[in-house]
């Protein structure tokens, strides 16, 4: 501001010394007044354009070297000065206001786009104990999306079951209770909803509710707590960011509940497959033998030795059979026996394909088998692996990342360490709980305490960051049980 008044001064002062009205640097004052307008704010603009019209006729009226021109014919001489002064102003107030909403628009399109990435990569890799909590990182999406402070996540009862856990983001404990008894109330009002709804419930507040709709059945609602300041174009925004979230919600979820279905089929198929390859070959074996050694049982008094060995040798040649054919049925039950893909190549695979399309060195150490471990730790293991090894690629901006995973039989311990860039981990949590930071942490965490185990975060700036998680094997078959 202080460079542009002083050019301002410069160019009247060349100006007056140079015919006043008549000179050919007063176009020149469109300069600063151009700068002014593209850069700086609009009480400035209009002060500047205010101030240079009021100087040009105190030259005119109060200096005796231009005192032979009246008020109005300084005003018509001027005239196409003024005129171009002040369409410049308004053309360039418009032009930077247009930019400003295009850069907010880009940011906000940009922080979307990322929050969305992560949310993505959050219910891509979800496994089945974490149905509950989908419902959770939803509505601290929502509260990130949206940049208000309370959204919340209300689930239906399901026919002949009990409603899931309802979710929220920014009420405390005891206001979570009476929010969604209210919400509980408008059942059947909410059932019948196909579109957003604005609605005030008493005591609480005024509500923004998308309603939740898998191709089967009516899920839920999700809805943030407007700001009483909110005008048109923000409940706009946020229609538009529960709408998406909406339909995302309800394709996670019934991807979800084809997944569970999925898997009873396959191992309802599997058993069964199994009961008829028992069946077919090693059951009628164990009757074979049951039957002979009975028979052997009733006669072996009245027959020769070398009757009674053949018999003993033809009992024990039909027991090697079964328990070679029972060998083939469990191999071909395992991925590890039969040569097909196991966890730990999957693991090996994900991160080998990272490595190569960021050009990062990954090294990868493993000592023990995962033959025995769980499904719920291979899911909750993928995820923090691939999870950590992005953020330090993405975030991190890591050259070298470390990850050491060590499965014991009865604790499992995974260690990953990068030479990135690091950050202020007090920082980080406080932006975790006030929702402004990114969930990927916060999410290794709960993947890792859901499993009883331990969750270490150390980083600091330009010293890259530490990850080191211990998880107790069957404690979270326990919790369960």
């Amino acid at each position: 501001m202080l460079v542009v008044s002083l050019e301002m001064a410069g160019i009247f002062a060349l100006a007056w010394f140079t015919g006043g009205h008549e000179s050919p640097f007063g176009f020149y004052m469109l300069s600063p007044l151009l700068i002014a307008a593209g850069a700086l704010p609009l009480y400035f603009n209009v002060g500047l354009l205010l101030g240079s019209i009021g100087i040009y006729f105190l030259f005119n009226n109060i200096f005796p070297h231009h005192s032979g021109i009246t008020f109005v014919e300084a005003a018509g001489d001027y005239a196409n000065l003024f005129l171009a002064m002040l369409l410049a102003v308004i053309v360039m107030q418009m032009v930077n206001r247009a930019k400003r909403q295009r850069d907010e628009a880009n940011a906000r399109t940009n922080d979307t786009m990322e929050h969305i990435k992560s949310l993505y990569h959050i219910v891509e890799n979800s496994s089945q104990h974490d149905f509950m909590n989908i419902g959770q990182v939803i509505t601290d999406y929502v509260v990130k999306l949206t940049k208000l402070d309370k959204a919340l996540f209300w689930f239906a009862k399901k026919s002949g079951e009990p409603a899931p856990q309802s979710r929220q983001t920014g009420w405390l404990h005891e206001e979570e209770r009476f929010l969604f008894s209210e919400l509980d109330k408008h059942e059947q009002e909410w059932r019948l909803q196909r579109e957003p709804l604005f609605k005030s419930l008493p005591g609480i507040g005024d509500f923004l509710l998308m309603p939740v709709r898998m191709s089967t059945r009516f899920v839920g609602m999700i809805g943030v707590k407007l700001e009483a300041s909110e005008g048109l174009e923000g409940r706009r925004w946020y229609i538009q960011q529960l709408m998406f979230l909406s339909e995302l919600s309800a394709i996670i979820l019934e991807r979800h509940e084809l997944g569970v279905i999925e898997n009873r089929l396959i191992i309802t198929n599997e058993q069964n497959r199994i009961a008829d390859e028992m069946h077919d070959s090693v059951s009628q074996s164990l009757f074979g033998i049951v039957y002979a050694t009975h028979s052997l049982k009733q006669t072996w008094r009245k027959m020769s030795d070398t009757q009674l060995e053949e018999q003993i040798e033809l009992i024990h040649d039909s027991a090697t059979k079964v328990a070679k054919e029972l060998r083939i049925t469990i191999y071909s039950l395992s991925s590890k026996k039969s040569g097909g893909p196991t966890w730990l190549g999957m693991v090996r695979s994900h991160l080998k394909s990272l490595s190569r399309l960021n050009d990062v060195e990954i090294e990868l150490k493993i000592t023990g088998d995962d033959f025995s471990l769980p499904y719920p730790y291979h899911k909750a293991l993928f995820r923090i692996i691939s999870e950590a090894t992005g953020n330090a690629i993405r975030h991190g901006a890591a050259s070298r990342v470390d990850v050491e995973l060590s499965l014991k039989p009865k604790w499992i311990r995974l260690s990953i360490i990068d030479d990135g860039v690091g950050f202020n981990t007090e920082r980080l949590w406080a932006e975790s709980e006030d929702h402004s930071g990114g969930l990927g942490m916060k999410n290794m965490q709960y993947l890792a305490q859901s499993l009883g185990g331990d969750f270490q975060l150390s980083s600091s700036e330009n010293a890259g960051t530490r990850i080191l998680i211990t998880i107790p094997v069957g404690v979270a078959e326990l919790k369960n049980a």
